[in-house]
């Protein structure tokens, strides 16, 4: 939005070039013990992993319960990664209740028969001999935990992806992008199962993948076949959709998380930043009008994506010089006005997400009591995804309370939780809402949920403690608010989780000078931060602060 009393602008179209190439398609998530053995391994020669090491896995069944309890692997030692995978039928709606220290990934589900969780946590010196996962429903559930030894502790989770499969032999999960080479990828299927014992076979998994686990929970109607496996990964980017296979055409769920390796290449994050900034370069393209949003792409090492204000155009720029690399990407819905872009993960790998959140200011009569935050897949620039409209999924969205003015969007990391804070020039008090998880269905109206209120401090006018953007940091353990005038950086206590950023005081940083700063992001390793002015006209200068 234009600074206050700047008055209304006029709404222009961008060059829509179309060229078809496919957006996120998929919907977002979405007993008796197997013969007698609640919780076990099965044994499998394992491949050699160069860093990340298979360590050990547990499996548990049972039936019409409300909390599962899974055996610890054996000779997991602290610092060693677990990831759990938790099943049940015929309950998508059933919410889970991790134990301590255990941490939700994603979740995916069909329409009625089966839904599957993704957690983890790293050991500690004192794990408990198992964990108990609960539920609000009774059910009949599976679980699996799979340690691995070798990856970073204090940032092990580098992708996740995951979708439903309905009546399907294939067990198909969608593409990752990592960013760090030499870690694993760990690989669950979980199917509906109706018969009395378990197959031979029960799943297949992707080729080149180990299994320490292929297992069935067993019911006439209601049981489950689950598997796990890995695979070591070389060079870091784009990795291909890994798919596993049954002998059964039955609905079923495929996730996949990757882990980084120790030692590698990692996000860090710094207290100190310089006192002065860089003009790196200027955007000169007539796509953009107004620019109002940066987000550093996942897929296409060294670009950021900046948005229009007031058309549907997105461009991909050199973060180093601001030259145009690739111009006239259309978003393949035009909205009343872009407010800020974040890119994060999602079901087909990683996604821009664009916020139309903001249309309360400046809206024509009436305004409106609903938004919308749209996500659409990264295009592969090195694959010559480099033009045309990107198609993508509407995500609805109401308050909880009354509708809201708000300019920032901000997308976590890891988790791909969707954060929208509002914008009050007049008191600076900033709220601080989120999406549901797991998403529904695009095309549903959600209401958000109410996180925080964040009291921006108060300077000379409205444009100082006007909230025009955000972003989260790549380690996920701070985040920056900007506003027209500031850039404040909120960072979560040591060990904190990242809400917990949205108790801590407001640290000042570095100003870029920019009088309607509309713009801000994090450099993809923690080491600065990007900013960009929003003006009638290019060119737009991109500018920097390093952290020291």
């Amino acid at each position: 939005m234009n600074l206050t009393n700047l008055g209304a602008r006029a709404c222009v179209v961008g060059a829509f070039s179309l060229l078809g190439w496919a957006g996120c398609v998929s919907p977002e998530p979405q007993g008796t013990d197997l013969e007698g053995d609640s919780a076990g391994e099965v044994g499998e020669a394992v491949q050699p992993l160069s860093t990340v090491t298979f360590r050990s896995s547990s499996t548990a069944t049972a039936k019409n319960v409300t909390s599962l309890a899974v055996t610890k692997p054996a000779d997991v030692v602290q610092g060693d990664v677990l990831i759990a995978r938790i099943a049940n039928r015929n309950h998508v709606e059933a919410v889970i209740a991790p134990p301590a220290g255990w941490t939700l990934l994603r979740s995916d589900q069909s329409a009625s028969a089966i839904k599957s969780w993704v957690l983890w946590k790293v050991a500690t010196s004192a794990e408990p001999a198992s964990y108990s996962f609960g539920f609000d429903v009774s059910a009949y559930v599976a679980g699996s935990i799979v340690a691995f030894s070798g990856a970073d502790p204090a940032n092990p989770i580098d992708a996740v992806s995951g979708q439903k499969n309905g009546n399907s032999a294939t067990l198909a999960a969608p593409s990752v992008t990592t960013t760090a080479a030499s870690g694993v990828a760990v690989w669950f299927g979980t199917q509906v199962w109706a018969g009395s014992a378990c197959p031979a076979s029960p799943i297949q998994p992707p080729s080149g993948f180990t299994e320490p686990l292929d297992t069935c929970l067993v019911s006439s109607s209601t049981g489950l076949l689950f598997d796990a496996a890995y695979a070591q990964l070389g060079a870091a980017g784009a990795q291909p959709a890994w798919s596993g296979t049954s002998p059964f055409p039955n609905t079923n769920t495929a996730q996949v998380v990757t882990l980084r390796p120790a030692g590698a290449p990692s996000c860090s994050a710094g207290d100190t930043f310089a006192s002065t900034y860089t003009t790196l370069g200027k955007l000169e393209s007539t796509d953009i009008v107004e620019m109002s949003g940066l987000a550093a792409s996942r897929v296409n090492p060294g670009i950021l994506y900046a948005h229009s204000e007031n058309n549907a155009n997105f461009v991909a720029i050199n973060k180093t010089n601001a030259a145009l690399v690739v111009g006239n990407y259309v978003a393949g819905v035009f909205p009343w006005d872009w407010e800020d872009i974040a890119t994060g993960p999602c079901p087909a790998g990683s996604c821009i997400f664009m916020g139309d959140i903001g249309k309360k200011s400046g809206h024509p009569p009436p305004e409106p009591t609903t938004f919308a935050v749209y996500r659409m897949r990264e295009p592969n620039i090195a694959a010559g995804e480099t033009s045309g409209t990107v198609s993508g999924d509407k995500f609805p969205f109401q308050y909880p309370d009354t509708p809201q003015n708000a300019e920032a969007l901000m997308v976590h990391p890891t988790t791909g939780d969707i954060y929208v804070v509002t914008k009050n020039g007049v008191t600076g008090l900033s709220k601080v809402y989120k999406f549901p998880k797991p998403l529904p269905t695009p095309n549903t109206m959600s209401t958000l949920i109410h996180v925080a209120d964040l009291q921006i401090p108060l300077g000379a006018d409205e444009n100082a403690r006007s909230v025009t953007a955000g972003t989260i940091h790549p380690c996920a353990n701070r985040f920056l608010l900007r506003t027209y005038r500031a850039v404040y950086e909120y960072r979560a206590p040591a060990g904190g989780s990242f809400e917990s950023a949205f108790a801590a005081s407001p640290v000042a940083l570095t100003n870029t000078v920019e009088g309607q700063g509309e713009s801000i992001e994090y450099d993809t390793d923690g080491s600065g931060y990007f900013t960009m002015t929003e003006s009638e006209a290019p060119p737009y200068p991109l500018k920097r602060v390093a952290r020291q």
